[in-house]
């Protein structure tokens, strides 16, 4: 039996969160919404910038296809979910739905989008994407969401720094072990002027690339999949590097939040070593320094070993399940996804294009900068070194990532031992998992 979707239900499932009310009032009311009735309508979340480039999208859509008229809703990402989980509720949501991975699979399970199935491989082609990218978008193995751009975690470095010192650059096949040596140089040769590398401990996305290059991951299942002994071997890893300079001190590392480019000692000229999430190479970290930037994989556990990096989708395009217009809006979809004017128009505002067709275009351009040619380099080396990603992190994963964050710096300002910090935070994991 189908379950009715109502607001409720929606608020239930962690779909949407404040007070509701005046947002149903202002969709009614929405003059967008209702010119559209005879368009396809396309939502979208995002910055001023964003949200401008694909309402342009949507207008150069309605110009080559002119059978088919495009209404664009972009809305501010603070408001989007909000406002996109009022709509479903109230049964007019748009055609076309910009969701993000967190909420693609809990939307695709209450029924408010529909498998894109029947429309691939004649009207949507996914041959130009990665496996690993279209996974993240299934349910029971169908397909609900086109990607539409992707990151991949990097080590970035200082090659400013580097060359300066006469240091090499690192290897793509490097580990862990060659990561500590390079760290440790870069302390010694500055004579002690700049240390190694940021001190990552506290960060779950780091922490989840060094376990699955041992064959464990952060969650399986809702729970920590990995076992005591690991987390004991990450925060005594970083403690020996803390201990000779090889990574930067508690001090300095309590000041730089991990995701806030400023404060990251790489653009502080503090550590010559830091992870780069690959969206926020140029305009997040390249653009804040006048030093060379530049990225490769992350290390492994051995040489031969697996590289624990994976693709990530941005963002994707799904079809609403009520849509009146499904067969119109499918080939938008396509045409966003995989065609040559979006990926021209769109460059890397979100990251890399998450199709091949994509970022052949954008290769064969004239006008990419020095950071976006790293980038895509980067994402075809990635892609090809990559296993299967990770199963969708729980709910309670962000407080997880506090705890995660709290226990590395008590450790690294000595207020509690490795030998105390990993069961405890374990335990305090655990229960955060459960809801308790």
């Amino acid at each position: 039996m189908t379950t009715p979707l109502n607001r409720r239900r929606f608020l239930q499932a962690g779909l949407a969160a404040g007070v509701l009310a005046p947002l149903l009032s202002a969709c009614n009311l929405d003059p967008a919404a209702k010119d559209a009735k005879n368009s396809v309508r396309f939502s979208s979340y995002g910055d001023p910038t964003k949200l401008g480039l694909r309402s342009k999208l949507a207008d150069q859509y309605t110009s080559s296809h002119p059978d088919v008229k495009m209404v664009f809703e972009g809305t501010a990402t603070a408001e989007y979910w909000d406002k996109l989980a009022t709509q479903m509720a109230g049964g007019n949501a748009p055609d076309v739905i910009n969701i993000d991975i967190a909420r693609i699979g809990q939307y695709g399970a209450a029924g408010a989008l529909q498998s894109l199935e029947k429309y691939i491989p004649d009207t949507i082609d996914t041959k130009p994407f990665d496996k690993n990218l279209l996974s993240q978008g299934q349910l029971k193995g169908e397909q609900f969401g086109i990607p539409v751009a992707m990151g991949a975690y990097s080590m970035g470095y200082d090659v400013t720094v580097l060359d300066k010192l006469g240091l090499e650059h690192p290897k793509e096949t490097w580990t862990w072990s060659d990561f500590a040596t390079l760290a440790n140089e870069i302390r010694q040769k500055s004579g002690k002027k700049i240390y190694g590398a940021e001190d990552p401990s506290g960060d779950t996305a780091s922490l989840q690339i060094f376990l699955r290059g041992k064959g464990e991951d952060l969650y399986r299942d809702g729970a920590l999949a990995f076992t005591e002994a690991s987390l004991t071997e990450w925060f005594e890893y970083w403690a020996a590097l803390r201990a000779t300079g090889g990574t930067i001190p508690a001090d300095i590392a309590a000041q730089a939040k991990y995701g806030d480019w400023p404060t990251s000692p790489l653009v502080k000229k503090q550590a010559a070593l830091a992870h780069i999430h690959t969206p926020n190479l140029k305009g997040g970290f390249q653009d804040l320094t006048k030093n060379t930037i530049d990225i490769t994989l992350p290390p492994r556990n051995t040489k031969d070993g697996k590289c624990g990096t994976f693709p990530a989708p941005s963002s994707y395009l799904s079809l609403n399940a009520k849509s009146q217009r499904a067969d119109d809006a499918a080939g938008f979809i396509n045409w966003f996804a995989n065609g040559e004017e979006a990926a021209k128009t769109l460059r890397l505002i979100s990251g890399p294009p998450a199709s091949a067709a994509g970022r052949d275009v954008l290769l064969k351009g004239s006008d990419l900068s020095a950071s976006e040619k790293q980038v895509l380099a980067y994402t075809d080396l990635a892609l090809k070194n990559a296993f299967a990603p990770p199963q969708a992190s729980p709910a309670a994963s962000t407080a997880v990532g506090d705890l995660l964050l709290k226990t590395s710096q008590d450790i690294a300002f000595g207020k509690i031992s490795i030998k105390q910090g990993v069961p405890k935070f374990i335990a305090d994991a655990g229960k955060t998992l459960d809801g308790k």
